[in-house]
C-alpha cells in the first residue's frame, strides 16, 4: 500500500512541477494578448465617445 501512496505522490508531485513550468511558460504571452485587447476596447470606447459628442 505504501508503494502505492509513494507512486501516486511522485506522480502528482510531477504534473504540479509540470503545470507550473507550462504556466510560467505562456503567462507571457497570454498578458500581451489581454492586454491588447483590453488597449483595443477600450479605444474603441474612447472613439465612440469622442465622435458622439462631435
Amino acid at each position: 500500500m505504501e508503494t502505492i501512496q509513494g507512486a501516486v505522490k511522485t506522480a502528482f508531485a510531477q504534473v504540479q512541477t509540470d503545470v507550473v513550468s507550462m504556466i510560467t511558460t505562456c503567462a507571457p504571452f497570454a498578458l500581451g494578448i489581454i492586454g491588447t485587447v483590453l488597449a483595443v476596447t477600450i479605444g474603441i470606447k474612447v472613439f465612440k465617445k469622442l465622435t458622439a459628442q462631435a
